[in-house]
């Protein structure tokens, strides 16, 4: 009568409620009372980390992961395994793949912390009821000059961070993935390069997240995005003055959420980005950082697409300039919120808009839908003043406008722009102007 009621809870629901704890916290239970003693055998998810043994005399890391091996219940086969080790021998990482590795698994997740190479068990990419995996620290796959035989049937989600290796093999062996992470580096430890021509995205991936920093060779590197179905794009490319970057998309009618990342030495090199800036037209946010934002400042003879269903912008710009942005927002239909942050770079080269001059008519977007406005590193121009007025006096729905000082101003001159900003006659009865002074606390 004295025992506790989780205790009176079958043992298959115990174990649920067990498995969303670490593996060394779980097993910990067993000393509660002679209930729990063995409860902790019967998981089917292992969430194992070094980290916890850290501070104790001796690694007894490696002792204890052969423990809960040996001892867990073999009428459970283990579903999900997670494995976060730095110091570990080859040797014994090796063997507790092994002892997981099997028809039940589904997902894998190791984040392996050894300096030197290590060879990971084919079977890991034939294990035909694996849904997810996540492999970290790309130095693990370094020994394979490509993947071997791939057959990985259920795999839904891939999580790669991977040096010198082609990835296309192993991306092709996965017919239903659906979201993919993939992060290329560009030299080992030893500074071997690897040169990947063509990576071909699975046609099936509904979220990528693509970031590739091996274009800094002298070389020519090609990446197509055929991906009718993707949902989620979060793309970062680098490429050196040497390289040329190629990527080829398709249409995404299902977009949602877009962000480009895109670095080149070279912006004539980035012709392909409106090209991949007008396959986007039907997301609902999307985020454009510094250099993308360059190459469509400098790309010749560009026109806006038309975003029929763009709720959220958000824009790092090389500089201010009022007829881009008034460009932009005339093909914004139904824009709810707008984020422009002025990025000065010291060493940076004047970028002049090459885009002709905007339509006269106010955009539709800011008298019906935009709500929403913040302006980062705002500098005080005359040529931002006016647009902020232009801004406060048409937007007849608008609720927030928030304004950032530049960090370098004056407590008098922050005051001065306050007041001016301040007595700008605004169309919407609602809209509240807010200044943030990340020196001063101005608010």
């Amino acid at each position: 009568m004295n025992m506790d009621r989780i205790s009176f809870l079958p043992d298959s629901i115990l174990c649920d409620i067990l498995s969303y704890l670490p593996t060394k916290q779980a097993v910990s239970t067993s000393i509660l009372c002679r209930r729990w003693r063995h409860v902790w055998k019967d998981l089917q998810v292992l969430d194992i980390e070094d980290r916890p043994f850290w501070s104790r005399r001796g690694y007894r890391f490696d002792s204890y992961v052969n423990a809960v091996l040996s001892q867990r219940s073999a009428n459970y086969p283990i579903k999900k395994f997670r494995l976060t080790s730095y110091n570990s021998s080859e040797d014994l990482i090796l063997t507790w793949l092994d002892a997981v590795i099997g028809p039940h698994l589904q997902e894998l997740y190791l984040f392996i912390g050894l300096m030197r190479r290590i060879k990971l068990p084919e079977s890991i990419f034939t294990c035909v009821s694996l849904k997810s995996l996540v492999l970290k620290r790309y130095s693990h796959l370094n020994y394979y000059p490509e993947f071997p035989n791939v057959y990985l049937p259920s795999l839904k989600n891939l999580e790669l961070e991977i040096v010198s290796v082609d990835p296309s093999k192993l991306l092709s062996g996965c017919p239903v993935l659906e979201v993919l992470k993939l992060i290329l580096q560009n030299t080992t430890q030893e500074g071997f390069h690897v040169y990947v021509p063509t990576i071909q995205m699975p046609r099936t991936l509904k979220s990528l997240t693509f970031e590739d920093y091996t274009s800094l060779m002298e070389e020519i590197n090609v990446r197509e995005i055929y991906t009718p179905f993707l949902e989620y794009l979060h793309m970062r490319t680098v490429a050196s003055a040497n390289s040329e970057l190629q990527v080829s998309v398709i249409n995404f009618p299902n977009m949602v959420e877009a962000h480009l990342d895109i670095c080149h030495e070279r912006v004539e090199h980035g012709a392909w980005v409106p090209k991949l800036f007008k396959a986007l037209r039907e997301t609902k946010l999307l985020a454009l950082k510094y250099e993308t934002t360059q190459c469509l400042f400098s790309a010749p003879a560009f026109e806006f697409p038309e975003f029929h269903c763009l709720l959220n912008l958000e824009l790092d710009v090389p500089c201010f300039n009022a007829n881009f942005l008034l460009n932009f927002l005339h093909n914004c239909h139904v824009l709810e919120a707008l984020v422009i942050c002025i990025w000065k770079r010291a060493y940076a080269h004047p970028v002049e808009y090459n885009g002709p001059r905007p339509p006269s008519m106010v955009p539709n977007c800011l008298t019906s839908h935009l709500r929403s406005f913040e302006f980062r590193g705002y500098q005080d121009s005359t040529d931002e003043r006016e647009f902020i007025a232009y801004l406060l006096q048409r937007g007849l729905v608008l609720k927030t406008v928030t304004i950032h000082l530049k960090s370098d101003f004056d407590l008098e001159t922050k005051y001065i722009i306050l007041k001016g900003l301040s007595a700008i006659p605004r169309g919407s009865p609602i809209c509240q102007l807010n200044f943030i002074d990340h020196n001063h606390g101005m608010n």
